[in-house]
């Protein structure tokens, strides 16, 4: 056989990367919790998931504005029981330590659309970006659409396998928001984990 040594062609997750995407005080979480935990603060980390594959750059969530960075003060919330959030880091500068320019990420997507996960989608604005339509079509403030109307976006009804050979899958985990979405990362040595935006 001439081919017998011939490597086969590379598929799957080479690379997780854990990327600093915003961090924030909530004063009151009983908020969430009616009646438990009354007036108790508690601190936020608010993640972003850069993920190699042998088929490309994707990114899952954006995390808070990039802007927030240069305010001194952070993002002070208009209810002082919410969350004020501040950004250590930029995604962009984060990105740029790792060698990644933010046109060589093809696919994006994002557990869902609060403002602390697609703050800096238009960072990307040729990505594809995978979201639930149940999230795509919900009203955002005012009616006001979620996302750029002109971003390139593939509206999802289910599970989806990103690259096709079942390394990372978008599972569909409504709830929390209407279209919220979760994914399941297959790693060559961790094995599988779940990364849930805020699904519980």
């Amino acid at each position: 056989m001439p081919y017998a040594d011939a490597q086969p062609a590379k598929s799957g997750v080479e690379r997780l990367y854990i990327l600093n995407c915003g961090e924030g005080v909530a004063g009151d979480i009983s908020r969430w919790s009616p009646g438990v935990n009354e007036g108790k603060s508690m601190d936020f980390v608010d993640n972003c998931y850069l993920i190699k594959h042998a088929q490309g750059w994707f990114l899952w969530d954006t995390g808070i504005p990039d802007a927030v960075a240069a305010m001194p003060n952070g993002l002070a919330p208009a209810d002082p029981k919410a969350v004020a959030w501040h950004r250590p880091k930029t995604l962009a500068a984060q990105l740029d330590q790792l060698g990644v320019k933010p046109s060589d990420i093809k696919a994006i997507a994002v557990s869902h659309t609060h403002p602390d996960h697609i703050g800096n989608v238009e960072l990307f604005p040729a990505a594809m970006l995978y979201v639930q339509k149940a999230e795509y079509d919900w009203p955002g403030v005012n009616d006001a659409p979620r996302f750029k109307p002109e971003h390139p976006v593939t509206k999802l009804e289910g599970d989806r396998d990103v690259f096709g050979d079942g390394s990372v899958t978008i599972l569909a985990t409504p709830g929390h928001t209407p279209g919220h979405q979760s994914l399941l990362v297959k790693l060559p040595k961790s094995g599988a984990v779940v990364l849930t935006g805020d699904a519980v």
